[in-house]
């Protein structure tokens, strides 16, 4: 694991943030190594979103910097998760991942084939796959809104309470999934309540 600062991780510096008229934060300072996580909690689930969607490249913070592996942050090397998961409900599970934008250096087989490997990481059972993901429960967007994020091995990984809709065991599974995710050169930024994720954490804001 690199320092606080270094330039693999994400670094970001003085971040204010409003919302509604009013702050969210002011001067944030946080670092966050290659191979670390960082946790955000204590305030109200709105503004705890404002932050992490700034985090995520997703909206402009008020003042600030934000770097990412020493260049300015990118939200096309951010995988994000939000509450609402976001996924395109006329496409399947599948295809959600497959047309993630990603160099895979090779056939569109085996971008299709690393999407079925990454649905089957979170749990998800290979018979809700090829399923539009708008027929899917609500546990299973949220894994295909995971495995989403992690397709692309991002640099960085941002995730709003990514266990809500999960019962224990595949909380279990995604915590271990996203440790190994992790350690494999990236960095995490989440919003949790559950003890199991917010046990990846060695960094606590809020």
């Amino acid at each position: 694991m690199t320092g606080p600062g270094s330039d693999a991780g994400l670094r970001a510096r003085g971040l204010a943030i409003s919302r509604s008229g009013r702050t969210v934060t002011r001067g944030l300072d946080l670092d966050v190594p290659a191979g670390g996580w960082a946790g955000i909690g204590g305030g109200p689930t709105a503004d705890t979103s404002a932050l992490l969607a700034v985090i995520a490249g997703r909206r402009r913070p008020d003042a600030g910097e934000l770097l990412l592996g020493g260049r300015p942050l990118d939200a096309g090397r951010v995988g994000y998760v939000t509450g609402e998961h976001r996924l395109i409900g006329t496409l399947t599970a599948v295809e959600n991942l497959a047309v993630v934008p990603y160099d895979m250096g090779g056939s569109p087989s085996r971008r299709w084939a690393r999407a079925e490997k990454q649905l089957a990481a979170v749990g998800l059972p290979s018979s809700s796959w090829h399923n539009l993901t708008e027929q899917l429960s609500g546990g299973q967007q949220q894994r295909v809104a995971i495995a989403r994020a992690l397709v692309a091995r991002p640099p960085l990984v941002v995730l709003d309470d990514p266990a809500s809709e999960l019962d224990p065991d595949s909380t279990a599974l995604l915590v271990s999934v996203l440790a190994g995710a992790v350690a494999a050169g990236g960095c995490g930024v989440l919003a949790t309540g559950d003890e199991r994720l917010r046990a990846l954490c060695t960094i606590w804001i809020g």
